[in-house]
C-alpha cells in the first residue's frame, strides 16, 4: 500500500465516517438510468477531502457547475475498513 494513501487516512478528518472515503458526483450525467453514463460521473476514490477538493478545482473544466464532493462510508468493505482501522 503506498505510504501516500496511509498518510491521508492518518491525518485525515474522517467526518465522523466509518472507512471514509471521497469522490466527485457530477449529477449532469445522471439523467437517465443507463449505467455508462452514471459511471461517467463519478470521479475517485480520493483518500481525503483535500485531495478530491483539489482535483476538482484543477480540473473543473471537465465538470458541470453541479459536481461535488461527497464523503462515503466503506466499512462494508472488509479490506479497507481493516486498513483504516490498521491506520488509526
Amino acid at each position: 500500500m503506498s505510504d501516500a494513501i496511509k498518510e491521508a487516512l492518518v491525518s485525515g478528518d474522517n467526518e465522523a465516517t466509518r472507512s471514509p472515503y471521497w469522490l466527485i458526483l457530477d449529477p449532469r450525467q445522471n439523467m437517465r438510468c443507463n449505467i455508462h453514463e452514471m459511471a461517467g460521473g463519478i470521479t475517485g476514490p480520493f483518500f481525503c477531502r483535500e485531495d478530491a477538493e483539489g482535483f476538482l478545482r484543477a480540473t473543473r473544466y471537465n465538470f458541470s457547475d453541479r459536481a461535488h464532493v461527497y464523503c462515503l462510508s466503506g466499512h462494508r468493505s472488509k479490506k479497507y475498513d481493516d486498513l483504516c482501522r490498521e491506520t488509526r
